[in-house]
């Protein structure tokens, strides 16, 4: 079985509206379009999830829903299953693994989209090296088992793909 799961870091977020409470920003023109171009490429390489975790910020939701507006392009694509966590709003990286830990279903693709610097620092985690993440950018982790058990979920991972949703 070849598990992966896909690590989102949110696009780039507006702030030009400085009475918004953090959670409240929403994408900027650039960060709506990056989304979109990371469904483009979630399409392109096969990357689908069976299921999407996404953190209750604005932001992410919007990231989300540009990487829908193209899956969902594609009829003979059905659409994830999303499930949305306020627990991944600034999330460390325990708090994402425990949120996937009873939130995967069993399904081999599993997609969170949170913020760094958790998001981030897990993949760092996972990856055991140093890895930087951008907005609007998507780092995918696979394994040749299954989810397993809670204490063992972080281990075992290889990256299988490090995209970014735009340049620079």
């Amino acid at each position: 079985m070849n598990t992966q799961w896909i690590l989102v870091r949110h696009a780039k977020s507006d702030w030009e509206d400085t009475n918004l409470d953090d959670k409240q920003r929403p994408l900027s023109p650039r960060g709506k379009k990056a989304a979109v171009l990371l469904g483009e490429k979630i399409h392109d390489l096969g990357l689908k999830p069976d299921r999407i975790l996404c953190s209750t910020a604005l932001r992410a939701t919007q990231t989300l829903q540009g990487i829908l507006q193209v899956l969902s392009q594609y009829s003979q694509v059905a659409v994830p299953e999303l499930l949305y966590f306020d627990e991944l709003y600034l999330a460390s990286p325990e708090t994402i693994t425990q949120v996937v830990a009873s939130n995967h279903g069993g399904k081999q693709k599993i997609m969170c989209i949170g913020h760094n610097p958790g998001i981030e620092n897990l993949a760092t985690l996972l990856a055991q090296q140093t890895l930087l993440m951008k907005t609007a950018h998507m780092i995918v982790f696979g394994k040749n088992t299954s989810w397993g058990n809670a204490s063992q979920i972080e281990k075992g991972w290889e990256i299988q793909g490090n995209i970014r949703g735009e340049e620079g």
